[in-house]
């Protein structure tokens, strides 16, 4: 007899239950996941892009200056 998580191979492995059978995830998780998502692109977009931009700029001034010099 096999296991019914045979099909997923050595992932599988020790995983008593059938993996097919999973249910619903608890709404806490789905708040936690929107919560870090929410997070992630305040960082991004507030944080990481102004600094990249700036780098960027700051880059294109010495490329500038160091043709016209």
């Amino acid at each position: 007899m096999t296991s019914p998580n045979a099909k997923y191979g050595p992932l599988a492995r020790g995983v008593r239950r059938d993996l097919a059978e999973k249910g619903w995830a608890p709404v806490r998780y789905w708040a936690m996941w929107w919560a870090a998502l929410g997070v992630a692109m305040v960082v991004f977009y507030v944080v990481l892009t102004p600094i990249w931009l700036g780098l960027r700029a700051a880059a294109w001034i010495a490329e500038l200056r160091s043709r016209l010099g």
